[in-house]
């Protein structure tokens, strides 16, 4: 059951948003969780997508995913590919859902959050971009 919190505060000019809680595991649940479009991280969802393919990235194919799920075992798989999150993207309205590796429930089991979380986004039909890290 997730128990993640979002809470925004403001100290002096500055906006702290602060997260606090555990992930969830149930894809149903992950689907109720989307971000909207204006992210509270990254912005617009739309611009983000635009600067990872004008630095050469694309959504990730059946391949790279396939690779994902079947070498993304371990932490070196992320830092060798320079990944900071994968950021699953439902192309009719930009809602996402973001994983990164260095979240320790997705680090549990192998990494087993992230690969089937991932997995579960691409066969609902979103996009799968990676955010480097870099």
């Amino acid at each position: 059951m997730s128990t993640m919190n979002v809470e925004s505060a403001r100290v002096g000019k500055t906006k702290v948003t602060m997260l606090s809680g555990e992930m969830t595991f149930d894809n149903n649940k992950m689907m109720n969780e989307l971000g909207g479009k204006f992210h509270f991280m990254f912005g617009n969802i739309e611009k983000v997508i635009g600067k990872i393919k004008d630095k050469g990235g694309d959504k990730l194919t059946y391949e790279q995913l396939t690779h994902l799920i079947t070498k993304g075992t371990n932490m070196e798989f992320y830092d060798e590919n320079k990944i900071w999150c994968y950021l699953c993207v439902r192309p009719s309205d930009f809602k996402n859902y973001m994983f990164s590796p260095v979240d320790s429930e997705n680090q549990d089991n192998n990494f087993a959050r992230i690969r089937g979380g991932v997995g579960f986004f691409y066969d609902e039909g979103f996009d799968i971009y990676i955010v480097p890290s870099s």
